[in-house]
């Protein structure tokens, strides 16, 4: 353990080592993983070489990407301007409330980092988004799905350009460095600009209820979890602020690690391992008064570059 030092505060790794099966698909494969004394972040040890073969064609975020028709495109746009002009939660596309709090706009260049298929900046594109690109290292090709939205078949590290907004929705944790990731975020904000990650943590209950079975560890393709405390350290070594931290677990984090738990996985079919109706409104309820609690196994982190 002496040879593993924390990504996130390069503290020495000295806590028990935990056996993680790899449990979305079910190959039960084991990968070691600690958690920083001193941060608390999670990591795992000795992450495989070749990630790919952990990412097959099943995988949810390469799905085919769902288009609309003229009609419905043209409906997308009056829905937002209807949520905008009467806030009303009817009208309220799922995106809003993270464009609402990094202040975008329309015009803004906007980067979705991790985008699997883009079904995200489709939808903001609809609604009347102008100038989205979308990025991912595991699409079958780049992709020009429409003006002003582009996919493209790039690491992080290999992204040029600035962006006004930045969003990484739970990718920020399948990143084998997140020291090095967060510098190169911060370098492509330009001054003033906004970024989103949105990733599990590990101050949440769930994480000290279920450990090794817990269903956000996704071994072995999250290569860490980190702490609110970690996600502060990374702000003030890069020089950005954080301004806003919102939780948002699921019920998501109690019925799936209960079947990690109960040694089945999440394309396991059987109907005795699917939670009851009951069930899933006391998941749902806990979810909830977890992240009033910031106890939620998730949460938004919301950055803002100096101007």
């Amino acid at each position: 353990m002496d040879a593993y030092k924390c990504l996130i505060c390069f503290s020495a790794m000295q806590g028990p080592v935990y056996q993680v099966s790899e449990m979305m698909f079910g190959s039960g494969e084991r990968f070691a993983y600690t958690q920083c004394p001193e941060c608390g972040t999670i990591q795992q040890l000795s992450p495989p070489t070749n990630m790919g073969s952990y990412y097959p064609a099943a995988y949810y975020s390469f799905t085919g990407l769902s288009r609309s028709t003229v009609p419905v495109r043209w409906m997308k746009k009056i829905r937002l301007v209807l949520y905008r002009a009467s806030g009303l939660s009817l009208f309220r596309p799922v995106y809003e409330n993270w464009l609402h709090h990094l202040a975008a706009r329309e015009s803004d260049q906007i980067a979705d980092i991790g985008c699997g298929n883009g079904q995200l900046l489709y939808e903001m594109h609809a609604s009347g988004y102008k100038h989205l690109s979308g990025f991912d290292p595991f699409l079958a090709e780049p992709l020009r799905v429409a003006s002003g939205l582009e996919l493209f078949k790039l690491e992080l590290h290999q992204i040029l350009g600035t962006f006004q907004v930045i969003m990484l929705h739970h990718a920020f944790e399948h990143m084998r460095d997140p020291d090095a990731s967060f510098a190169k975020l911060a370098s492509l904000l330009q001054p003033g600009g906004r970024l989103l990650i949105r990733v599990p943590v590990s101050d949440g209950e769930a994480w000290s209820i279920f450990r090794e079975h817990w269903v956000q560890l996704d071994a072995p393709r999250h290569y860490f979890i980190p702490s609110v405390t970690g996600m502060e350290r990374l702000a003030r070594r890069y020089g950005l602020e954080l301004f806003r931290t919102e939780f948002d677990s699921t019920s998501f984090q109690f019925w799936g690690s209960q079947r990690y738990r109960d040694g089945a996985s999440l394309s396991d079919r059987n109907p005795s391992k699917i939670p009851s109706a009951e069930q899933m409104r006391d998941y749902e309820q806990r979810a909830k008064l977890l992240n009033q609690t910031q106890k939620g196994d998730q949460a938004a982190f919301y950055f803002r570059k100096p101007i």
